[in-house]
């Protein structure tokens, strides 16, 4: 029993802490079961297309082909690239880190993967939600300045990180 809770403290805490609150008011506990489970099944979706991509990518995209495209020498073009598809990307970014793994496997700049982290916090499918909420003024240059910072770190994240791979 000692091996399992040295192997998982958080995971046994959380589930006594679950534990207590079921008992404690077992009507909220039910909602908040139910929430997690509408939300597990909307992220299953999401984690299930993401791995597929993964795996399409992994097997029928060369690591050449990478390199080219998004790899150290494809300059601002393939920083572009990547800042695009951050700023397209539906879904928490953690979900996107085992391809960003497979990319780097096969070549990809850290670059171009701090970037498209980065530009994710655009959410151009969001844009029109916001912009009805907060203004289309306030919006548009709000996710310019995102758009602009992501580039502007990718940079600096390749500077340093792809310097200490050399």
């Amino acid at each position: 029993m000692s091996k399992l809770a040295k192997s998982y403290p958080m995971e046994i805490f959380v589930t006594c802490l679950a534990l207590i609150l079921i008992f404690a008011n077992s009507d909220r506990a039910v909602l908040g079961i139910s929430h997690a489970v509408n939300m597990y099944t909307n992220l299953f979706i999401v984690i299930v297309s993401i791995a597929f991509l993964s795996g399409l990518i992994s097997e029928f995209l060369p690591p050449e082909v990478v390199k080219r495209i998004i790899g150290r020498e494809s300059g601002f073009k393939g920083t572009l690239i990547g800042a695009l598809f951050g700023a397209l990307m539906i879904g928490p970014a953690y979900v996107f880190y085992p391809l960003f793994k497979d990319l780097v496997d096969k070549g990809a700049s850290m670059r171009v993967i701090a970037t498209t982290i980065g530009a994710w916090a655009v959410r151009l499918h969001a844009i029109p939600l916001a912009g009805a909420f907060l203004g289309y003024k306030f919006v548009l240059l709000f996710n310019l300045l995102i758009f602009i910072y992501s580039l502007f770190s990718g940079f600096v994240v390749g500077f340093f990180c792809e310097r200490d791979e050399s």
